[in-house]
C-alpha cells in the first residue's frame, strides 16, 4: 500500500504560503528574542562550572544490541525475548533525556518478555547508534517506510502483526504506522503523543512547545537547544549538549510540519492514549482517529504507566468479541472538569479508563 498517496497527504496552495511566512516571521522573533536574552545576561552558554565534575549514567538495557540496515539506513536496536512470540515495537522519545514518559525501560521490558513477547527498543534516526537524515529524510512518507520495512525485516506482516508503543515523537511516528500500514499493526499505544493532524495546536515534543515556527529554520535551532535555551524547568541535566545530536528529532518534526493525513482515515487497531492530566483535550481530539481508543491520564513518569501498558496488551479484544458491551457514552470521570468545562465529547466507540492520582 502507497502511505503517501492513499493516507498522507502534503501540505499545498495558501496552506504552505501561510506556514513559510509563519515560519519565517515567528523564526526571525524567535531569534530576536534569544538573542536580547543572551546579551541580558551577558553569556552564550552556561558553562560546566555549574555542574559536578563528574557525573554517570548507568545504561540498565535487557537484551542483545543489534544493528539492521533498512532501504541503506543503519538503524540499532535492543533486542529481548523469544523471537517466536509477538512483536512489541517500542519507538522511544528523542533525544534521550530523563524527562521523557519511558520510566525504566529494564523493568518494563523484562515484565514484557516474561509474558512471552519479542520486544524490539528502537534508537530513532539520528539518535543513539541509529544513522541520522536530512528533513526530506526523515519526512512521514520516507520514516514510515523504513519502518515498516523494518518491521517487515523482524518478522511482522499481516497475518502476524506487530504491536507499536511510542513516546513522544516516537509516538507522532506510531500514529503514522497505524494509519499507513494498519495490517501490520494489531494494537498501539501513544504516551504523551497528539495525532499527527493536531500538530499546530498540540507539539509532538515538549521542547517545541514555544518555538515550532522556529524549528523549522536550519542550524539555529540545534545550536540553541544544544545550549538549553529553548529548554523548560530544571530537567535539563542530561540534555544533550552537541548540536548535531538534536537534528534527528528536529528533522522529524519538520518533516511532520508539511503532511496531514486524509481527514476520512480511521485507524482500526485497537488503540491506548496516554497523557497528563493537563492533555484531556489532546486525548479526546486524537481519538476521533480511531476506531477503537481508549483513554487513560497519569501523572507524569507515573509508576502505574507499565502496568497499564501490559493490562492493554494482554487484555480481550472485547470490541470485537462482545461489540454490545462496548460502552455507548465515554462523558465520565476520565476526563472530569476539563472535559465539562471544554464542552468536548468522546466518540462513541471510545473505551473509558479512569485517571490514576498521582
Amino acid at each position: 500500500m502507497s502511505a503517501k498517496n492513499d493516507v498522507l497527504q502534503v501540505v499545498s496552495g495558501w496552506d504552505t504560503v501561510e506556514l513559510v511566512l509563519k515560519c519565517l516571521f515567528l523564526g526571525m522573533w524567535q531569534i530576536l528574542k534569544i538573542l536580547v536574552k543572551n546579551l541580558w545576561k551577558g553569556h552564550r552558554r552556561k558553562l560546566s562550572k555549574n555542574f559536578p565534575p563528574v557525573e554517570m549514567s548507568v545504561d540498565a538495557s535487557v537484551g542483545t544490541h543489534c544493528h539492521i540496515k533498512i532501504m541503506g539506513v543503519k538503524y540499532h536496536y535492543v533486542e529481548t525475548g523469544p523471537k517466536s512470540g509477538q512483536m512489541i515495537l517500542i519507538l522511544c522519545d528523542a533525544p534521550e533525556t530523563t524527562d521523557l514518559w519511558a520510566p525504566n525501560w529494564s523493568s518494563m521490558v523484562q515484565t514484557l518478555t516474561d509474558h512471552g513477547y519479542h520486544i524490539i527498543t528502537l534508537d530513532l534516526r539520528g539518535t543513539g547508534g541509529s544513522e541520522g537524515g536530512s528533513r526530506r529524510e526523515l519526512s512521514p512518507p520516507r520514516a514510515v517506510e523504513e519502518l515498516s520495512n523494518l518491521m517487515e525485516a523482524l518478522g511482522a506482516s499481516p497475518k502476524k502483526p506487530a504491536i507499536v508503543i511510542g513516546f513522544g515523537i516516537g509516538g507522532m511516528l506510531t500514529w503514522y504506522l497505524a494509519h499507513c500500514y494498519g495490517p501490520m499493526v494489531s494494537k498501539f499505544a501513544v504516551i504523551e503523543a497528539p495525532h499527527p493532524n493536531l500538530y499546530w495546536e498540540f507539539p509532538p515534543a515538549k521542547f517545541c512547545r514555544e518555538a515550532l515556527h522556529f524549528i523549522q529554520w536550519p542550524y539555529f535551532p540545534e545550536q540553541w537547544l544544544a545550549e538549553g535555551e529553548l529548554c523548560e524547568g530544571e530537567n535539563g541535566r542530561w540534555l544533550n549538549s552537541r548540536a548535531r545530536d538534536w537534528r534527528g528529532p528536529l528533522n522529524y518534526i519538520r518533516g511532520a510540519a508539511w503532511w496531514r493525513i486524509s481527514s476520512e482515515a480511521r485507524v482500526d487497531a485497537a488503540a491506548l492514549l496516554v497523557g497528563e492530566q493537563h492533555s484531556a483535550a489532546m486525548l479526546v481530539r486524537s481519538a476521533a482517529h480511531c476506531t477503537r481508543p481508549a483513554l487513560r491520564l497519569l501523572p507524569h513518569l507515573h509508576p502505574a504507566l507499565p502496568g497499564l501498558l501490559l493490562e492493554f496488551l494482554i487484555e480481550k479484544d472485547t470490541m470485537k468479541s462482545n461489540p454490545e458491551e462496548v460502552p455507548k457514552s465515554l462523558m465520565g470521570r476520565v476526563l472530569g472538569a476539563v472535559a465539562e468545562r471544554a464542552r468536548l465529547v468522546l466518540p462513541p466507540h471510545a473505551v473509558h479508563l479512569s485517571a490514576v492520582n498521582s
